[in-house]
């Protein structure tokens, strides 16, 4: 499996090969066609999903470089530049990225539960 991933975000990138595979399964055609009707969209919407989940790898410099880069890119451009990016292309890109922070977050945080708490939900 490391030679597979470059050694790099093993559980992370194994998840999403996984739930992936799972998603293209044909039984869940019409779930597909809700998210992403088009094959642009599914691009998108995978996109979205690995960096979602790459974004749970936190001890990997070179994820926290590449996210912290497009955060100060969203959130710090100078929107006078070339690479000012349109209305809802910004929207998306600033929700993508708090969406990936969010993950990261709770990620985090479900290991830092009251013990009892965490053993509940990880029986």
């Amino acid at each position: 499996m490391a030679e597979l991933y470059r050694n790099q975000s093993l559980a992370e990138q194994n998840s999403v090969d996984l739930a992936w595979d799972l998603f293209m399964d044909p039984r869940y055609n019409k779930l597909k066609e809700c998210i992403a009707a088009s094959e642009e969209e599914r691009k998108r919407f995978r996109q979205l999903l690995v960096n979602c989940v790459m974004a749970t790898d936190i001890f990997d410099p070179t994820m926290k470089a590449l996210r912290n880069k497009r955060w100060d890119k969203a959130f710090h451009q100078d929107k006078s530049t070339s690479e000012a990016l349109s209305g809802d292309e910004d929207r998306n890109t600033k929700a993508t990225i708090v969406i990936e922070h969010i993950i990261q977050a709770a990620d985090v945080a479900h290991t830092m539960q009251h013990w009892h708490i965490y053993q509940k939900w990880n029986e």
